[in-house]
């Protein structure tokens, strides 16, 4: 396999020509243990994703000694395949090996060693602040390199880490791009490789490819778009819990229209605007298009390099759809004055972080929810509602129309629902909900919370389900809202640790308060809670009774058909079946452990009539069910 780029000249001469043509050279532990000084703490410059790096003097050279941490098999299939990833290419923006070591359990790997470190300790760094020309010599070079591995190599290779740590900066600042332990070769005519799992870093995860697992150069498109994220904002990719591709999705629509403000590094004392506005543009279509979309890594740096037009990081069919950069940003004064600044005439309810007021926007009645306490933890209940709404469609879930964030001014633009609350039918003094529709919201909401558990990737637990935050449209039909509690439940994780949720007492599960680790089966509780106030018509607490008190004391003799006391008086008929498989749906979720819950999926079913109502029990309970039905 002949990856050697003619038109590329590495930065010094090759292994080949220096090991007699076999390739880098083999040391030996000893010697490596000797030029580290034992591998000393003193000598320590960095950290891979794979090990330890040191700095050694070595044939007379200063080099960068890779140490692998942990020598399983997995890591020693990491090491061979970055020595071989390393020894068949060579461009001036990639790393070069000069040898390595395999010694026993001992894998080492020496590479050349650059003065300036990586671009990561740059940007984290207090001094010697990197300037725009360097910063756009680092952004062009690190998409040379790349392009290189992508579209130059036979077979393409796809780097599957990229991020400030992986690339290095000689002492002309010029980027290599090094930490290959990830690397894949993408043979013959595959367009994806399906992994499993990929040891990388969550932030620079595509979570579309997270999703599907199937890992292609686009995915080292995404983490491209995230580093150059980094390299013009300064920001760090976790801050105060928000991770910085959240963040800039708050703010890119105005750094697209040039308003850069709260967006390029305060320490960049002057840019050129036109390099500034193609590089958020590649990062806009890097971050916010689906991968098959995301242009390549060759229009990238054509594009960075002034020589193709913006127009180029754009597929045709995608190039007006407004998604691509999400939902519309609206100025303070805008909203202030279409709601008559906050006239408490125009206020229509009260969510989990805010009051909601109805105006008219753009032609169309819009509900728009007012922060009311800009803190700390509110900002960031609004930027995880933010994106979640940005990350999910459903039809039983309310959309994003548009946001404002204006100091300390935090809003959010929905469509405006008719009915309002499932709250405000089962508690206003408007016309009661018959049957037929409340087995429409129940079904609906349960298909809604399905989707956010079973079909996102990674999925979403609400955590603050209930009446106030199921919306109904002019057809009845619900719309699960207010995600501002809400969690992505990343990789193989079982629960989410929490110290403190603000959420509403009676919606939420003892078992899960007490160890403060919540999960979807903390949703599957505060559901069977918003199903027993949609069949009693009870309020949550009612003469200082909490509804889920009273509800056991009943519950047994309504699993045998006994109604009378249970169901909401104002119900003129319902049907008997349906009205069993709903008060089944309730007794499970409320009265099993969580672990035994059913899933939104099965709880679904059984109020279909999809599946019997046996199905809601774990099978070490079903005799309660059983025992209670004679």
């Amino acid at each position: 396999m002949d990856t050697r780029d003619p038109n590329e000249s590495g930065s010094s001469s090759s292994a080949s020509e220096n090991y007699d043509g076999i390739g880098p050279k083999s040391y030996s532990y000893d010697e490596l243990a000797k030029v580290t000084g034992h591998f000393s703490h003193n000598n320590l410059i960095g950290r891979g994703g794979f090990g330890h790096v040191f700095r050694a003097s070595l044939d007379g050279e200063t080099r960068a000694i890779k140490r692998l941490d942990y020598p399983g098999v997995e890591s020693e299939g990491d090491l061979e395949r970055e020595i071989m990833v390393v020894k068949s290419i060579s461009h001036k923006n990639l790393v070069e090996l000069i040898g390595y070591c395999i010694d026993g359990a001992n894998r080492l790997l020496i590479l050349k060693y650059f003065p300036n470190g990586s671009l990561r300790s740059k940007l984290d760094g207090k001094e010697n602040v990197l300037d725009w020309k360097k910063r756009m010599n680092i952004a062009i070079g690190s998409a040379r390199g790349l392009e290189y591995l992508h579209e130059h190599c036979k077979p393409k290779i796809i780097h599957l880490d990229i991020k400030p740590d992986n690339i290095l900066l000689d002492e002309h600042f010029e980027p290599k791009i090094t930490d290959f332990g990830l690397a894949h070769f993408f043979t013959g005519a595959a367009t994806h490789i399906s992994k499993s799992s990929v040891m990388g870093t969550q932030v620079y995860e595509d979570p579309l490819t997270t999703k599907l697992g199937k890992y292609s150069d686009k995915s080292d498109i995404y983490s491209f778009g995230v580093t150059l994220l980094e390299l013009i904002t300064g920001r760090k990719p976790l801050d105060d819990g928000i991770d910085i591709v959240t963040w800039a999705n708050l703010h890119i629509r105005e750094a697209l229209d040039g308003k850069y403000a709260n967006f390029v590094d305060s320490k960049i004392q002057s840019f050129d605007d036109e390099e500034m506005h193609r590089m958020v543009s590649c990062i806009n279509s890097c971050l916010n298009r689906l991968p098959k979309f995301r242009p390549t890594m060759e229009t990238i740096r054509l594009v960075l390099e002034g020589k193709s037009p913006l127009e180029e990081l754009y597929d045709l069919k995608l190039q007006c759809d407004e998604n691509t950069i999400g939902p519309k940003s609206y100025s303070y004064g805008e909203l202030a004055r279409v709601t008559d600044h906050f006239s408490l005439n125009n206020q229509i309810g009260r969510g989990s972080f805010g009051h909601v007021f109805k105006a008219s926007l753009d032609g169309e009645i819009r509900a728009i929810k007012r922060l009311d306490f800009p803190d700390v933890q509110f900002e960031e209940g609004l930027e995880r509602e933010i994106m979640v709404f940005k990350s999910v469609r459903h039809k039983n879930l309310v959309e994003l129309v548009g946001y404002c964030i204006h100091g300390s001014n935090r809003l959010l633009i929905s469509k405006y629902f008719p009915n309002g609350s499932l709250r405000s039918k089962l508690h206003g003094s408007g016309d009661v909900l018959d049957w037929k529709k409340r087995m429409k919201i129940a079904i609906g909401s349960a298909k809604g919370l399905e989707y956010l558990h079973e079909h996102c990737n990674p999925k979403i637990i609400h955590l603050i389900m209930k009446p106030d935050n199921i919306f109904l449209d002019e057809d009845f039909e619900p719309k699960i809202t207010d995600f501002g509690l809400a969690q992505f439940f990343t990789d193989g994780a079982t629960h989410i640790s929490k110290s403190s949720v603000m959420r509403t007492h009676v919606y939420e599960d003892p078992l899960t308060t007490k160890l403060g680790k919540y999960s979807d089966k903390s949703d599957i509780y505060s559901f069977g809670v918003t199903l027993l106030e949609l069949i009693t018509g009870r309020k949550p607490i009612d003469n200082g009774i909490d509804i889920v008190t009273w509800a056991n004391r009943l519950i047994k003799n309504d699993l045998v058909g006994r109604y009378t006391k249970f169901v909401d008086f104002n119900l003129q008929s319902f049907d008997r079946e349906q009205m069993y498989r709903m008060i089944s749906c309730v007794n499970s979720c409320l009265n099993q452990p969580p672990n035994s819950r059913p899933t939104m999926e099965k709880i679904r079913l059984v109020l279909e009539e999809k599946l019997p109502s046996e199905e809601l029990y774990d099978h070490e309970l079903q005799w309660r069910s059983r025992r209670a039905q004679t």
